[in-house]
């Protein structure tokens, strides 16, 4: 992705089961419109074996500071065939979502051993933490 000059951010990586009821009360007992169909331990999220993303790209008026850019579909299509050769799978109708692929819906995911398979991911020297979102301000608004 870098030598197509895209950046990705990925604004959203692990879930904890709380999280994943809150989101799911939003527009149901909460305020707010649905933002998803799964409940507390039907996401790939509740188990480190998701993330969403957004390509972001450098403002008109300060090329050191970035805006998302929801909208760039061969972004995202290139973005997903990236992910192909990471074992990453997309989901048609959340663009930006790639999940373990090895696992073709949340039910196979195995309950006792996805705790001691997932380690912690090496991007450029950071690792990144379990049972850690990405971003603490989560941008739950879909395009």
């Amino acid at each position: 992705m870098v030598a197509s000059r895209i950046t990705p951010l990925i604004y959203c990586g692990m879930r904890t089961m709380e999280e994943q009821a809150a989101l799911y009360a939003k527009g149901r007992t909460t305020e707010g419109k649905i933002v998803t169909k799964a409940k507390a331990g039907q996401s790939f999220h509740n188990y480190g074996l998701a993330f969403d993303w957004v390509p972001i790209k450098p403002t008109k008026k300060n090329p050191n500071l970035y805006d998302t850019d929801w909208d760039d579909e061969t972004a995202f299509r290139l973005g997903e065939h990236v992910g192909l050769s990471f074992e990453l799978a997309a989901i048609s109708w959340e663009t930006g979502h790639l999940q373990a692929a090895e696992y073709a819906t949340w039910r196979d995911i195995p309950r006792d051993g996805v705790e001691q398979k997932t380690q912690p991911i090496e991007v450029k020297g950071f690792a990144v933490k379990q049972n850690k979102s990405l971003v603490r301000n989560q941008p739950w608004s879909s395009r």
